[in-house]
Order: C-alpha cells, then structure tokens, then sequence
C-alpha cells in the first residue's frame, strides 16, 4: 500500500522550493535595470566589521530549512534501519543517535555563521559577554547542558532503564541536552535536570545486569507442617514462569514470632518490569494453595488463661451469665 503524500509534507516541499529560489530570483534582479528598485535588498547591519544583509539571510534560512529536514531523515534511518540491526541496546541507540544530532547542529550553527559571512574572530566580545551572563543567570543552564552531554556518553543511565529517584519509580524514557524525561508507572512524566541525575542519588535497576531479587512473606499458624509449607513454597516459584530458576528460588524459616511461624520466599525475576507482577501473583497463588492443604495463614490473635476469680464458678455453674460480679471482687 502506497504512503500517502501529506499536506505537511507538500507544504514544506513548496516553503523550501520558494526559500531557493527567492536568492536566485533577487541576484538576477540586482543585475538589471530594476536593480535600483531593489538595492535595499542588499542593505543591512555591521557586526565586526561584516555587513549582513538580506540575501544573506535568505540563504540561511535556506540552509536551515534544509538541514532541519536532512536531520530528521538521519534521525529516522538510524533510529528505524541501522541500528536495530546492531548489538547496541535500546539506550546505547539513543545515545548515539542523541550524540550524532547534536554534532550535526554544532556543524549547522558553525555553517550558518559563514554563511552570514561572519568572522569569528569578531565574535570575541560576544564570548566575553556570554562568559559573564554564565557567571550571573546562566551558571544552572549551562550546568545541565554539560550534564546532558555526560549522560549521553555514560552508560550508567540510559533510555529503558528502570530508575528509583527519591520515592518515585520509573522508566527512563528520552535524555535531552537539558533534562531527562522519567516516565513513572502512574504514566506521570518527571522532568528532572541533569544536573541533578549528576549529583543526586539514583538507583538504577536496569544496570549492567537487569535480573532483580524480590521476597515475599507469609506468617503460618503455629502447629503448622513446616516441611510441607517450605515444600508448597517451592513449587509454587517453580512453577510461575516470571521467576528464574537460575539463580534458584529458596525458602527461609525466619522466625517464631508472636502469632505465627513466619517464612520468607526470596527469588529473582528477569526484568525490573515485573518488580509488582511476581510478588503479586505469588501472593494469589499461596493463598490458594494454602487453602487447597488446609494450612492457615496465621494473624494475631491471643489466649487469655484465667488461674483464678472469686465468684466467677459460681455463675459459671448456675448458668446465670447475666447475674453482676460484686464490685469488692471485680
């Protein structure tokens, strides 16, 4: 099935044919007799000495146009054709093709300076003002600009991994130049500041290895099996195909508490992405089996023994539950 051409995209086609030939067109024109109409065409502003004028400014609106159109093709071929057929992961691939666009705008910024004919050099004074501006305003920019650049080159934090930042989870979901993008399970998106990635405390469950160790447990009623609980445990992780069997499942005896025998499963699951699932469905599944062995699920609850209470056998005996405790033996 053929794509169809899209207004958007014969819109842009007109736009960018209109921007070519608009310099062409007043060249030719400033070479005739009605050149003298259209001589402030070539008027404009001095900056270090370069006059830029409007032709000028056509040309790099051109090349804009241009490159922005090129720069998203690039985006797309990586993104779709080359790289799914390397050995990078989902967050190496953005990295790279993050690190390849920003390159291509660095070029892009440095082409449409010599394109306004614009000596560098004369821009001293511009860096002179920016270094100030940095020193004053602009210091928590350009700190975050530098921290996009190292995490785009650091494999510590990259897009897919699951993240816990403070109380909040999520996935990291796109690394700009200035903030990164978290998409939490709320499908709420936290925009942090690089900076602070950089600086603040991030626990990342996807890095280096993305297998995950979670537990769960379960209190038993006392007088309980305990080689049949242990037993049921076990095949219960056996048998759920989100829990790994390498490294392998093991069930503890943690304690004799107040009210219950208490066991602890602990397990590994394969991927961060089932942190919730597996402890959820493993709840589900003891309960049922408990229920199938008639074992009890503990809760607390306490016997209360009565050595002695003057008065109390009496009534006891008689049947006359309604009859008052006098108070001098309360």
């Amino acid at each position: 099935m053929k794509e169809k051409f899209r207004p958007s995209k014969l819109l842009l086609f007109a736009v960018l044919i209109f921007f070519i030939a608009l310099p062409l067109s007043l060249d030719s024109l400033l070479n005739t007799r009605l050149g003298k109409y259209f001589s402030w065409l070539e008027s404009g502003i001095n900056i270090g000495g370069t006059k830029i004028t409007i032709i000028n400014i056509a040309y790099l609106i051109i090349f804009l146009i241009f490159f922005t159109f090129l720069s998203r093709v690039i985006k797309k071929a990586l993104q779709n054709r080359v790289l799914p057929r390397t050995r990078l992961d989902i967050g190496a691939r953005a990295s790279f093709v993050n690190v390849v666009i920003y390159s291509f705008w660095i070029l892009a910024i440095y082409t449409g300076i010599n394109i306004l004919g614009i000596n560098l050099s004369s821009l001293a004074f511009m860096a002179g003002a920016l270094g100030i501006g940095i020193g004053f305003g602009l210091q928590n920019i350009v700190n975050n600009f530098i921290s996009g650049i190292i995490l785009l080159f650091d494999p510590s934090i990259q897009v897919g991994d699951m993240v816990q930042i403070g109380e909040d989870w999520g996935t990291v979901n796109r690394i700009n130049i200035r903030t990164t993008i978290v998409q939490t399970f709320d499908n709420a998106s936290l925009i942090i500041p690089n900076s602070q990635m950089l600086s603040n405390r991030v626990t990342n469950w996807s890095f280096k290895d993305p297998k995950v160790r979670r537990q769960v447990d379960v209190g038993v009623a006392y007088g309980s099996d305990v080689q049949k609980v242990r037993t049921i445990l076990l095949q219960i992780v056996n048998d759920m195909p989100e829990i790994m069997d390498d490294p392998a499942p093991r069930v503890d005896f943690r304690d004799f508490a107040d009210s219950a025998l208490i066991f602890r499963v602990r397990f590994w699951i394969s991927s961060p992405e089932f942190w919730l699932v597996a402890p959820t469905e493993l709840r589900f599944r003891i309960d049922e089996e408990f229920k199938k062995n008639g074992i009890e699920i503990a809760f607390p609850q306490q016997d209360i023994h009565i050595r002695s209470a003057s008065g109390l056998e009496g009534i006891l005996n008689r049947g006359d539950y309604s009859q008052k405790i006098p108070k001098d033996q309360k």
